[in-house]
This record gives structure tokens, C-alpha cells and sequence, in this order.
């Protein structure tokens, strides 16, 4: 199916499955950065329990697309037009961020469960990898130098 077509027939599906993607993670992140002593967030908000939650949602959405044969044919020859081609297709788009989502969300939960091990909070890191994702590990890891413990 052409990108035109799955555009024009399909803006309106795209927005809507964009903004559900962007904000499947918020409670998660929410609770974590504003209720971080709750019992609620402190039994969900771990790697193990939260990630394959949402990898679900990856799984689903690939699922959808193949059924619905809307990815773009396979890539031919590996070459940065290719490659660019791919990205730009909405339904591959949206599979990209929504694992750049679930990425950032168990980057953001270990880094929740180390300072629920160390007995500090990090609102401010927390909020930075919800935004950005792995850059935020840079000043949580200065933090964790600062206070003279350990990074494991």
C-alpha cells in the first residue's frame, strides 16, 4: 500500500494511534516522579513487571500491520535511501517510537528501583528520561558519584 494512500485514508487513525502510543507510558511516569512511595508504583514500576506490559502494545501494533499489510516492502539492498524510505512510512514510525517508548519507560524504572535501593529520590532524572531517554543516565550517574555509591 502506498505512504499517500495510508496518509489520506489514514491520517485521522495515525493521530490517534500517535497519541496513544505517547501517552501509554504517562501513568507509569507519573507515578513514579510524584508518588514514588506509593505501594502501587513501588510493585509496578519495575523492568520486569512494566516492560513486557507494554511490549504487548509493540507486539499488538505489529500484529495489526502485518494483518493489515501496510508495512512497506522489505528493504531490497541496505542503503541509507532505503533505509530513509522506511523510516518514513507512518506505520514503521510509529513501531520506532513506540519502542523508543518502552526504552525509555525500563531505563526510567531501573533508575527508579536504584534510588528506591538507595534511599533517594530523582524526580529531576526521571522527568529527563521520560523526555529524552539514555542522556538522562549521565547526570543520574553523576548524582550516584556525588553521593559515594554504587552504580550496580
Amino acid at each position: 500500500m502506498p505512504i499517500w494512500l495510508i496518509d489520506v485514508l489514514g491520517a485521522r487513525d495515525l493521530d490517534n494511534a500517535f497519541l496513544i502510543l505517547a501517552l501509554m507510558t504517562f501513568p507509569v511516569w507519573i507515578g513514579m516522579i510524584c508518588l514514588p512511595d506509593a505501594r502501587l508504583v513501588r510493585l509496578l514500576a519495575h523492568p520486569l513487571i512494566v516492560v513486557p506490559i507494554y511490549c504487548t502494545v509493540l507486539f499488538v501494533l505489529l500484529w495489526k500491520c502485518y494483518q493489515a499489510s501496510v508495512f512497506p516492502d522489505p528493504i531490497r539492498e541496505i542503503s541509507y535511501s532505503s533505509a530513509k524510505g522506511l523510516a518514513r512510512h507512518p506505520v514503521a514510525f510509529l513501531t520506532f517510537y513506540c519502542n523508543f517508548q518502552i526504552m525509555n519507560l525500563a531505563l526510567g524504572t531501573m533508575m527508579y528501583q536504584k534510588t528506591l535501593r538507595a534511599g533517594f529520590r530523582a524526580p529531576v532524572e526521571l522527568v529527563f528520561c521520560w523526555l529524552l531517554g539514555a542522556p538522562a543516565f549521565v547526570p543520574f550517574v553523576i548524582r550516584l558519584l556525588l553521593r559515594r555509591q554504587s552504580i550496580r
